[in-house]
C-alpha cells in the first residue's frame, strides 16, 4: 500500500521514481543502479564552489554534446549631449538573443529622442550579432518606457502580477529581421 504522503512520477528514462517527502527512491535505468536515494537540499555558502563546480562540468558536457554557444556578450553604449551623460543602454547578448539589461536617460532630455536612439542602438547591435530576438522587462509603474517599447513594435510576451515591489512586471519582445 502506498503511503499517503508518496507520489509516483513516471519518468522519461526510468521506468519510475517515487518521491517520499523530498525523498526519491525507486529503479533507475542506470544498470549500476539498483535502489536511488534523492535528498534536495539548499546550497549553502560552504557548499557552492562544490555546487558551482557541477554546474559548469555539466553545463560544458551538454553544451559540447549539442553544439550550442552559451557564452554571453555584455555591452554597454553612453548617450552624450554637450560632453555630459545624457543616456545609458546595457545589452547582453546569448545565441540568438538580445536582453535589454539597462535603458535609463536623463530627466533634462526624456522626450527628445534619446530613449528610442540608444533602443535602436541595442537592436542594430543585436542584429550585428546575428539576433533573431531581442527581449526586455519594465513594470506598471514606468509608464514612460512602457510606451517606448510598444511604439517600437515591441509587444508584451508576459505579466508578473504583485510582484516583490507589489506591482504589475511586464517581459516584452521583438522579432529581429537579421541579414543573411
Amino acid at each position: 500500500m502506498i503511503n499517503p504522503r508518496t507520489l509516483s512520477l513516471p519518468c522519461g528514462s526510468c521506468r519510475w521514481v517515487r518521491e517520499i517527502n523530498i525523498v526519491a527512491v525507486g529503479g533507475c535505468h542506470n544498470p549500476n543502479i539498483d535502489f536511488m536515494e534523492l535528498r534536495i537540499a539548499k546550497v549553502t555558502p560552504k557548499k557552492e564552489g562544490n555546487v558551482n563546480a557541477f554546474v559548469e562540468m555539466e553545463w560544458n558536457k551538454w553544451v559540447k554534446k549539442n553544439g550550442y554557444n552559451h557564452k554571453t556578450k555584455k555591452y554597454a553604449f553612453a548617450a552624450y549631449a554637450n560632453k555630459k551623460i545624457v543616456g545609458y543602454v546595457s545589452l547582453r547578448i546569448n545565441g540568438g538573443t538580445a536582453y535589454l539589461s539597462q535603458l535609463i536617460v536623463s530627466d533634462s532630455v526624456r522626450g527628445h529622442g534619446v530613449g528610442t536612439s540608444l533602443l535602436k542602438k541595442f537592436e542594430s547591435y543585436a542584429k550585428l550579432n546575428k539576433c533573431h530576438l531581442a527581449y526586455l522587462e519594465t513594470h506598471e509603474k514606468n509608464t514612460a518606457a512602457l510606451s517606448l517599447y510598444k511604439h517600437n513594435g515591441y509587444n508584451i510576451i508576459a505579466t508578473m502580477t504583485n510582484n516583490r515591489f507589489h506591482f504589475t512586471w511586464y517581459i516584452l519582445s521583438k522579432r529581429l529581421k537579421v541579414a543573411q
